[in-house]
């Protein structure tokens, strides 16, 4: 009895876990299915649906807190994206921190002007402890103190440029990311259309072969478009995911989705515009200029170890009893010219180092006129191309549809209904391509010539009638 007993208790445990089990997993299933549907639901309604409100984020939150129960991600706008990717991407916190450090170093290159103090002990001749006492104030170094002071500050506009030039690089990487997944997810649109399309002509195909109206190779042929296309959105997809990656990886946060913007306004009205804003602006430029100033006080430098310099010493001995003064007060003069002709060296070294430096910046200036006549040229070209791709898009579904009225009465063949389709599918590809390329090239023109960082990194959009 007690073993039967011991068989039915347990019969009925694995029984009430197992229908415990089934309860967990339909809970679960519902929490995924709720959860998927939070997730889903900013794609599918898009910019019409209400952001979510953000809380304030402490120092220890990984991301911001959102006041709206259960939605732990929220959408990601363009303004967000380029502000959070200029404000918290590790490159721009460490040139931050050069340059605090190079901030130090010139209040260390002023601190030069100064007196100094120094103390050595030694053994005298007769066998006393002697302990010397040495303050110092420099009089006249050759120039070595100022030049110094001068190549410290140099270093500081250094540093100061290469922030800026780590923003402007980490926001036109932010730019670039943002708009490729905006032509990803335009180009997944219409691959999802062409699928649909194709799905719908299967199955009318497949019902004209089983009344053997049409041949099986119609029914092959339209298999084969449908794979097709289904592959291409896979790799969009895949391609999609990873420009997601880098998207987060620039901004430092997770998000559920990209919010569409509105077309960037180009404030710039000529390409000789653009280049005087983007030649005045470029951080590149000005990085550079420093470091040409930086190589001109090394010279200066070095050509100070050539003269000799003049110091007021206050000289105090411990321990010398009558032998040595206690004190004594004098001018001292230094000269240390170095090994040879080391000192003739090092200032034909810092002489070249400086024509390097102009030489960069010549190359440096080059690429940047290059680049801003490129973009420019994007720019233009893709907005000339978004009318045309608009028109051809609309005229190549029309074709389809007349296509596929014509065809069940015999004037048009099933081949000319699918080369429709593919070309309406390849017109909307191309005008996804135009349409963001023009939005990419437009906001990073407005982060090379300056006007982007001038508006706390706000995009000026266009005003859509």
């Amino acid at each position: 009895m007690k073993n039967s007993r011991r068989i039915v208790d347990a019969t009925s445990l694995r029984h009430d876990r197992y229908s415990a089990g089934l309860y967990e997993g339909f809970v679960m299933n519902r929490s995924a299915i709720a959860l998927h549907s939070i997730l889903l639901a900013p794609l599918l309604l898009g910019p019409c649906m209400p952001a979510a409100e953000v809380l304030p984020a402490r120092p220890d939150d990984p991301a911001p807190r959102s006041s709206v129960p259960g939605a732990a991600l929220a959408l990601l706008t363009l303004d967000d994206a380029l502000r959070a990717a200029a404000d918290s991407h590790p490159t721009v916190a460490l040139k931050l921190a050069e340059q605090t450090a190079t901030e130090f170093s010139l209040d260390g290159a002023r601190w030069q002007r100064w007196p100094g103090v120094s103390m050595s002990s030694s053994r005298g001749p007769l066998g006393h402890t002697l302990t010397e006492l040495q303050i110092e104030q420099p009089l006249w170094t050759g120039g070595r103190i100022d030049a110094g002071i001068q190549a410290a500050e140099a270093r500081v506009d250094v540093a100061r440029s290469s922030v800026a030039e780590a923003r402007q690089l980490v926001l036109e990487r932010t730019a670039a990311s943002y708009s490729e997944a905006m032509r990803l997810q335009a180009r997944l649109a219409a691959a999802e259309a062409a699928i649909a399309d194709y799905g719908k002509l299967s199955e009318m195909i497949e019902r004209r072969v089983a009344s053997g109206i049409s041949p099986q190779s119609d029914s092959v042929n339209v298999r084969a478009r449908l794979q097709q296309a289904r592959g291409e959105q896979l790799q969009m997809t895949l391609q999609l995911q990873n420009t997601g990656t880098q998207l987060e990886i620039l901004v430092g946060r997770k998000f559920a989705g990209l919010a569409v913007p509105r077309g960037p306004k180009l404030t710039l009205a000529t390409l000789d515009e653009a280049l005087d804003a983007s030649l005045d602006q470029a951080p590149q430029l000005a990085r550079l200029s420093a470091e040409e100033r930086v190589a001109d006080q090394a010279i200066a430098i070095s050509k100070s170890s050539l003269m000799p310099s003049l110091a007021l010493r206050y000289q105090r001995i411990f321990g010398g009893g009558n032998v040595y003064p206690a004190d004594q007060i004098f001018v001292g003069v230094t000269f240390q010219p170095g090994n040879g002709l080391s000192s003739l060296t090092s200032i034909s070294e810092a002489q070249q180092r400086r024509s390097g430096a102009i030489h960069s910046r010549e190359t440096t200036r080059r690429e940047i006129v290059d680049r801003v006549r490129s973009l420019w040229h994007i720019a233009e070209s893709a907005r000339n191309e978004q009318a045309l791709l608009k028109e051809l898009v609309s005229s190549t579904q029309q074709v389809y549809e007349s296509c596929l009225r014509q065809y069940p009465a015999g004037r048009r063949t099933w081949l000319e209904v699918l080369l429709a389709r593919r070309d309406a599918t390849q017109a909307q590809y191309a005008l996804a391509d135009a349409q963001w390329q023009r939005f990419s090239a437009v906001l990073r023109l407005e982060i090379a010539t300056g006007r982007l960082a001038a508006r706390q990194f706000r995009p000026e959009y266009e005003i859509v009638e």
